[in-house]
């Protein structure tokens, strides 16, 4: 054997046996790999959540509207055109019950309508409508006020 042969197997055998021995710190990538990757997943999942209750909160709000002005437009023509402009809080409130719940469908949510309100004057409603999805329970209200014009 040469010295330098030699000398290169005396470090070699002199080195401790043991776990650590070729590892060059793959467990700490390995742990940081871990890391970074449930702070991503943190973050799509929070993003996710907010999203959707942003978008379900417009929903309720959208749907609250329509069904406000379904109401709303129940009022006859003809009391319209005489000048009364009236409407009728029963028959108000069935179609906006209606019209929200085509929309809830539509939009492929689970709702109902909480309240509907219809001024002692006749004119205007409130329609009050709640989304629920899963934990998260949001609300919106449509106002309408029906007025003649000329």
């Amino acid at each position: 054997m040469t010295a330098t042969n030699e000398t290169s197997t005396q470090a070699l055998a002199s080195s401790p046996p043991g776990r650590c021995r070729g590892e060059g710190g793959s467990g700490l990538v390995a742990g940081i790999t871990i890391m970074f990757s449930f702070t991503f997943l943190s973050l799509v999942w929070l993003a996710h959540d907010v999203d959707r209750g942003l978008s379900n909160e417009s929903t309720a709000q959208s749907i609250a509207f329509q069904a406000a002005r379904s109401a709303a437009q129940t009022t006859s023509v003809a009391d319209a055109r005489a000048g009364s402009v009236a409407i009728d809080p029963a028959f108000a409130c069935a179609s906006a019950a209606s019209t929200a719940t085509r929309l809830f469908g539509s939009y492929s949510v689970n709702g109902s309508v909480s309240s509907c309100v219809v001024d002692p004057s006749g004119l205007r409603v409130t329609v009050e409508v709640t989304i629920t999805d899963g934990a998260i329970t949001v609300s919106g209200i449509g106002i309408v006020s029906t007025e003649r014009t000329q």
